[in-house]
């Protein structure tokens, strides 16, 4: 959290970034605020095929299908 505070506003708006203060909120419990993150869209571009990371995160706040535009997955869901 202290590294994530003394980021510029800038840099915390980017995907990658977002991406990581939705997986900080929910690891603080605050999985409302999270997924309002998701909701709000965002676009990790360096992101891999097949990596799960979105996947992952996005289940650990809902049990809702992961939507279409955050699923890189290269197997079914679960």
């Amino acid at each position: 959290r202290a590294v994530w505070d003394r980021l510029r506003p800038a840099l915390r708006e980017r995907g990658r970034f977002r991406l990581l203060a939705a997986r900080l909120l929910a690891a603080e419990g605050h999985t409302a605020a999270a997924r309002r993150l998701f909701e709000e869209g965002f676009e990790v571009p360096d992101l891999r095929e097949g990596d799960e990371v979105l996947s992952d995160t996005w289940y650990r706040l809902t049990a809702r299908p992961l939507p279409d535009p955050y699923d890189f997955r290269m197997r079914p869901a679960p």
